[in-house]
């Protein structure tokens, strides 16, 4: 027999889940990138973590930059070739580093910002996931699988 889903009790736990701070939702086990980094090892990384997008730092550990799988299609469509094509090949031409495919500026949140103010931004850019940076360095992320897994899981699925 399945379990009945009172919708304005969800409701009402939403909005308690949305005040929570992001410190105590986000992953703290972060995969990064180096700027200067080459596209290879990029690409081995995605495939080594199945991970959307991967923040870039520089050499002291702060970040610069974010670098999703969207960067590499726009890459891989650039060109015109299979991506299997591409890794073959050993090399990438004209792409000498992380640092000239990634994207500056990147939204970020400090573990402060609630799962409200996190759930907005990749909502209105449109964004899986967001770095979490306290003191320029990278502490966590937070993605929308965070958010709607714990949604999930308060409605008893």
């Amino acid at each position: 027999m399945s379990k009945r889903i009172d919708f304005y009790e969800i409701m009402e736990r939403c909005k308690d889940f949305g005040k929570k701070k992001i410190r105590d939702i986000m992953s703290r086990d972060v995969v990064t990138v180096k700027e200067d980094g080459q596209f290879l090892e990029f690409a081995t990384d995605i495939e080594m973590y199945d991970y959307l997008s991967f923040p870039v730092i520089d050499e002291d550990n702060e970040l610069v930059g974010i670098i999703s799988q969207t960067d590499l299609l726009k890459l891989i469509l650039f060109h015109g070739s299979s991506r299997n094509r591409l890794l073959v090949e050993k090399c990438f031409l004209g792409i000498p580093s992380i640092r000239s495919i990634m994207s500056l500026h990147p939204i970020t949140l400090s573990p402060e910002d609630t799962v409200d103010e996190a759930a907005y931004l990749m909502f209105e850019h449109k964004i899986q996931s967001i770095p979490v940076v306290e003191n320029k360095r990278v502490v966590g992320i937070v993605g929308k699988i965070d958010v709607v897994g714990r949604i999930l899981n308060m409605m008893g699925l």
